[in-house]
């Protein structure tokens, strides 16, 4: 197959990123070892001029919200490309949770020409996939079932999942109104729960934190297409309590699992996704 070029908006070398740079990043390193990267680029970083001088090569699109229009009409015309969606750069606010059954109006659609000239546009989740395909039902869908964590992350969860938990529940301290502290704070008041916010900005330290707990109480404001935390606390054996119908992964045939079961379940699934990813590129 042609060589890759990975365009977003981030990487997590950047360290401005979150969930979809550490997804991304497990991509990145598969496409690296399997020798068919040709290079990352930022979309803030993009001419015209590469864009022309690279038409041979595959483009593997993952968040685009700084790619300019100019550019996107080009690789629409011109490229052969597959967009790794993350969240809804469909609705002109990148959030259908205010509309009934997540459709919005079609004054606040966008960017459908892009999605249609994409020859993949990969979702992350079922449910993911099913609102796609309510706002914009094109025939180029396909998904995978979940994030996707290393090999040494995987092994820090095996260790941390046999932690003893005590009687609490965690909440993540953020001022991150996304985050939505405040709302679940207020459920576990409503549902009698002990709780205590938990924070860090170092990942191992965080999930350490998160491993000590009976669960996480996770409020969202959109509907999460495969909220990474949402498995890590299963793979450290607690409890994640949220609006199911706005967890993705909440309604796949695997979330009942949890510890090692769970582990062994993301990585089987991480295998299978990374070559589902290359089989549909190589299709063009």
């Amino acid at each position: 197959m042609n060589k890759i070029i990975f365009l977003q908006d981030f990487f997590v070398e950047d360290g401005i990123g979150g969930g979809a740079e550490l997804h991304d990043q497990i991509v990145i390193d598969h496409f690296h070892d399997k020798g068919i990267l040709d290079c990352k680029k930022r979309c803030s970083d993009l001419t015209t001029e590469f864009i022309l001088d690279n038409l041979d090569k595959f483009w593997f699109i993952s968040n685009f919200v700084s790619l300019k229009n100019h550019h996107k009409a080009l690789l629409a015309k011109k490229a052969k490309y597959l967009i790794y969606e993350h969240d809804y750069k469909f609705a002109k606010n990148r959030n259908p949770i205010s509309f009934p059954d997540f459709v919005v109006p079609n004054r606040m659609l966008y960017n459908i020409n892009f999605y249609r000239s994409a020859q993949k546009v990969v979702c992350l989740s079922k449910m993911h996939r099913e609102i796609f395909e309510k706002n914009m039902p094109l025939q180029n869908y396909e998904n995978i079932n979940c994030s996707m964590w290393s090999d040494d992350q995987l092994e820090i969860f095996r260790r941390l999942c046999k932690t003893e938990k005590n009687d609490k529940f965690a909440v993540i301290r953020s001022t991150n109104p996304i985050k939505k502290t405040p709302e679940s704070i207020a459920f576990c008041r409503r549902n009698n729960l002990q709780y205590e916010l938990i924070s860090s900005k170092n990942y191992l330290e965080f999930m350490t934190m998160m491993s000590k707990y009976k669960g996480l109480v996770f409020m969202t404001g959109h509907p999460e297409p495969t909220p990474r935390v949402a498995i890590e606390a299963k793979m450290l054996n607690c409890k994640f309590l949220s609006q199911k119908h706005l967890i993705g992964v909440a309604h796949e045939d695997y979330f009942g699992l949890s510890g090692e079961d769970m582990i062994n379940k993301v990585r089987d699934m991480r295998d299978e996704s990374l070559e589902k990813l290359i089989g549909w590129m190589n299709e063009v």
